[in-house]
This record gives structure tokens, C-alpha cells and sequence, in this order.
């Protein structure tokens, strides 16, 4: 989640299924070594981002959607094609 004055951005990962086993690479950089960065792995990629135009505080995982918790409300959002639903 990223804030951006009162909106909040999200981003929903999906896991790589033939990377879950393989090691973190560490990028090969000056910052790297001195341990300033660390290894990046591969195990999830992007899968979409939403936004929601108010505030939100937290997020609650149900089967199939996903609670979302607002100062003065919260959403109920479907998983598959991101529509939601704002109960006050």
C-alpha cells in the first residue's frame, strides 16, 4: 500500500510457482557488497494495482474478496475483477 495524500494505491502480488525453491540473487553493485541493498527475490510478481479514493487503515483477507477497512467506511472488493462495494 502507498499513500498518497488521502488516496491509497495497492499493489496485488501472485506467487512464481518454479521460482518458491530457488535462492535470492544479489545484484552484483558496490551496494550490494557493503551490504546496503538487499538480495532481491523472485518469488512474487505484479499481478495489478488498484486504487481506492479515501482513507484506508487495514486490510482484511476473506475467501474469495477482500475487507478494507476505511476511516468512515469499508469496502468489500472481489478478487477476480476488482469491483467494490463501499458499506457504510
Amino acid at each position: 500500500m502507498k499513500k498518497k495524500g488521502l488516496d491509497r494505491d495497492f499493489r496485488v502480488l501472485e506467487p512464481v510457482v518454479g521460482k518458491i525453491n530457488e535462492r535470492t540473487k544479489a545484484p552484483v553493485s558496490l551496494s550490494s557488497r557493503l551490504g546496503w541493498r538487499q538480495p532481491r527475490s523472485e518469488w512474487f510478481r505484479v499481478y495489478r494495482d488498484f486504487f481506492l479514493p479515501s482513507e484506508s487503515y487495514d486490510l482484511i483477507f476473506l475467501k474469495a474478496r477482500i475487507a478494507i477497512l476505511c476511516t468512515k467506511s469499508f469496502e468489500i472488493m472481489d478478487l477476480s475483477d476488482f469491483k467494490s462495494v463501499t458499506i457504510p
